[in-house]
């Protein structure tokens, strides 16, 4: 069993998703672009979120079980800097204080210590262009983060153990596959199985992830969903607890209250996400 506590569940859980959307302009400023956006998301720890290797070897962890943004520098030494000290806009501050050292040293180079993140957000939006324009409201929120520890560390725990039942269930798959990561704009851990060896997230493919929240869900579930649905389509019949989400996108939905309770939480999640997966390749078919 592995539940999630009721109290301050909302402000841990959007702390924690403010700390992570911090990694997604730290990505797109130092690390080549990849087809469907695998440049990115995070890689799930048993502690947390870690980065994608920055180009000298630096990586970041988030440590919800500690509490702590860690800098892992290229040089073997760290930088530390705990949630409970900290907001959105002073974290990102400090830590791109603390890149601009080495990873970020010739892109900030000579930058004044009140004008790193909009110089940051400056060079990628010169070099994506004005299609993809980052917003400094999205990295730059003022009040106190607000998380509380044992959730945080709860919420790891979950993550990492339905971490471990998709990369299982992934594992059982033949054909192209992305990785199981989580996305920092809407925090969700997401693998994508392809139709065909294009790879590319604008043709046939299935979706199976992980949301600790979203419209319309305050609390975590597992989804499905494939893409594209016929023109003709009539949902089939889902095993319980799934359900289809009734409005908006369309897909399935399996609240994680309806899997907490059970034994071993990656083995029912590998089984939920073998049996959606079964019932949406027909639906492709």
């Amino acid at each position: 069993m592995l539940t999630l506590p009721e109290t301050n569940w909302t402000s841990t859980i959007r702390g924690l998703h403010q700390v992570a959307l911090l990694m997604a302009p730290i990505h797109r400023a130092l690390l080549p672009k990849q087809p469907n956006w695998l440049h990115l998301p995070l890689n799930v720890q048993i502690n947390g979120l870690l980065s994608q290797t920055l180009p000298k070897g630096g990586r970041i962890l988030l440590d919800f079980k500690g509490g702590f943004v860690i800098y892992q520098r290229p040089n073997g030494t760290q930088a530390a800097f705990a949630f409970a000290s900290h907001s959105q806009a002073s974290l990102m501050h400090d830590l791109l204080a603390a890149l601009q050292q080495d990873e970020l040293d010739t892109i900030l180079a000579d930058t004044g210590d009140d004008a790193l993140l909009s110089t940051l957000l400056h060079h990628i939006n010169t070099r994506e262009g004005t299609s993809t324009l980052l917003n400094a409201d999205e990295f730059n929120q003022h009040e106190p983060l607000a998380i509380d520890a044992q959730v945080a560390a709860a919420y790891a725990n979950v993550l990492y153990a339905v971490f471990t039942g998709v990369a299982r269930f992934r594992a059982r798959l033949n054909g192209h596959l992305s990785p199981v990561v989580v996305w920092p704009e809407h925090f969700d851990l997401s693998t994508l199985w392809f139709a065909s060896g294009e790879m590319d997230e604008h043709q046939a493919h299935i979706n199976i992830g992980f949301a600790p929240y979203s419209p319309g869900y305050e609390r975590p579930y597992l989804y499905a969903y494939a893409y594209p649905y016929p023109q003709d389509f009539s949902p089939p019949a889902l095993p319980k607890p799934a359900f289809w989400n009734p409005q908006g996108w369309r897909g399935v939905v399996i609240p994680y209250a309806d899997i907490a309770n059970q034994n071993d939480v990656a083995a029912y999640v590998e089984q939920l996400s073998m049996a959606l997966f079964g019932i949406l390749r027909e639906v492709l078919a």
